[in-house]
C-alpha cells in the first residue's frame, strides 16, 4: 500500500509480484492472487476500441496494463512522456 502525499492510499501490485514480505510463501501468493483478481474485475477495466486519430493517455505508475493482440500490419506509434517532480512510490 502506497500513501500519496495527499493522504490517499493506493495498492501497488503487478503481475510479476512473487511473495509478500513476512508471510509464509503459500499464504502470500494466495493473497497476491486474491488482490490481483480484485484489481482486474470488469468494473475496474478499460479497453479501448481504437479508431484512426485516437490518443490515449494514462498514468503508467498507477495503471495495471497490458497489450492485447492487434493487426501487425496496422500502424502503431507510441510515445512515452515523463514529467519532472512526480511523487515517488515508497
Amino acid at each position: 500500500v502506497w500513501t500519496h502525499r495527499n493522504g490517499r492510499k493506493s495498492l501497488v501490485l503487478g503481475t510479476s509480484a512473487d511473495h509478500v514480505a513476512d508471510m509464509p510463501l503459500p499464504h502470500g501468493r494466495a493473497l497476491l492472487a486474491r488482490l490481483l483478481d480484485w484489481t482486474v474485475q470488469p468494473d475496474f477495466r478499460y479497453r479501448h476500441e481504437w479508431q484512426e486519430g485516437d490518443l490515449v493517455i494514462w498514468n503508467n505508475t498507477s495503471a495495471l496494463h497490458r497489450v492485447v493482440p492487434y493487426d501487425g500490419k496496422s500502424g502503431r506509434t507510441m510515445h512515452r512522456t515523463t514529467l519532472a517532480g512526480l511523487e515517488p512510490i515508497n
